[in-house]
């Protein structure tokens, strides 16, 4: 009779088919589920410590330590290049054009330029606004001509720098009501914020946080940021599948808190101008009409048959500019 053969037993040196069940992946699964929690926590109470401090820096007791380092004189008017102190150690140059000296004081402009252009821009249209009356100066934003850094910032850098210049536009352009409040020539209740592009998205913060402008003039802006960074012209021709969420990422955690439509009803009672272009390549038609919604009243829209930077001849900038000083007359 066959006897059952026995079960080999297994030697010294030999292993058997018969895996160990895996007993350290549960527990390795539970610390990376950890790991990923921390970092959520940590990455959400930084943005909120952060986003806290936004806006922090504007000291109206901090001296303006202003000067006057430039004069000339035109047939129409003054320039002058002048400096204050916007945060501690920090000398803000700017130009200021105004009429030549008169018995009354004169309103001024607080002009807040776009993302690309610096404070010449202000000599290139400061004749029609002075013409009619108004003083008109623009400071020189961080990282922007005069302030712009000796050695390219690229990368998270370059990001991070454009954060502080942001948050760094709406305390220096309180600083400059600080520094017109101080003249002599300049009538303090009738100061108007003037932002273009960029300076117009962030001149709404300026305006809710600083009661001292009377007015606003918001041109070529818009709110909904997330929505102006993914669904403007440029973005939406783009094959870069990774583009948009990188997009959305980016205004979560640097320009959450320059969002409009969080501080653009806070400005009513005072008024306010809205000009527009119809056939913006950069603000979508809908990031401008959600901008004017949220805004109190009163206010006014005006539109443009042209661009962001398209079609904008000179005849067109003249009667953006004629529109603005008949606005300014009517309502300041």
């Amino acid at each position: 009779m066959n006897q059952p053969s026995a079960t080999p037993a297994i030697g010294p040196h030999q292993t058997s088919d018969l895996k160990p069940p895996r007993r350290w992946l549960p527990t390795l699964i539970r610390m990376l589920l950890l790991f990923a929690v921390t970092v959520i926590i940590t990455l959400a109470v930084l943005k909120t410590w952060l986003d806290a401090r936004f806006f922090e820096g504007y000291d109206p007791g901090l001296p303006l330590l202003s000067e006057v380092r430039e004069t000339s004189s035109v047939d129409w008017g003054i320039r002058e290049k002048i400096a204050f102190q916007g945060l501690p150690g920090q000398m803000v140059p700017a130009l200021y054009h105004h009429p030549r000296a008169a018995t009354a004081t004169h309103p001024c402009l607080v002009l807040v330029y776009g993302i690309g252009q610096d404070m010449r821009f202000l000599d290139e249209v400061a004749e029609p606004y002075v013409r009619a009356g108004w003083g008109i100066l623009c400071f020189e934003q961080l990282g922007r001509g005069e302030r712009k850094p000796v050695q390219p910032v690229r990368g998270l850098s370059s990001l991070l720098e454009f954060k502080q210049r942001i948050s760094q536009m709406v305390v220096e352009a309180r600083r400059a009501v600080d520094y017109l409040a101080s003249r002599q020539d300049v009538d303090p209740k009738r100061i108007t914020l003037f932002g273009i592009s960029l300076g117009a998205i962030m001149g709404t913060s300026a305006l809710a946080f600083e009661d001292r402008f009377s007015s606003g003039i918001l041109m070529w802006g818009g709110g909904d940021l997330p929505k102006l960074l993914t669904e403007n012209k440029y973005t939406r021709q783009t094959e870069q599948p990774y583009l948009k969420p990188l997009l959305r990422l980016v205004n979560m955690f640097f320009l959450s808190q320059a969002e409009p439509l969080r501080s653009i009803h806070h400005i009513s009672p005072r008024p306010l101008l809205f000009q527009n272009a119809l056939h913006d390549e950069i603000i979508p038609k809908v990031c401008t009409e959600a901008y004017f919604e949220k805004a109190g009243t009163p206010k006014e829209i005006l539109w443009y048959d042209c661009g962001h930077e398209t079609g904008l001849s000179r005849e067109l900038i003249l009667k953006i500019i004629d529109d603005q000083i008949l606005w300014l007359k009517q309502t300041v």
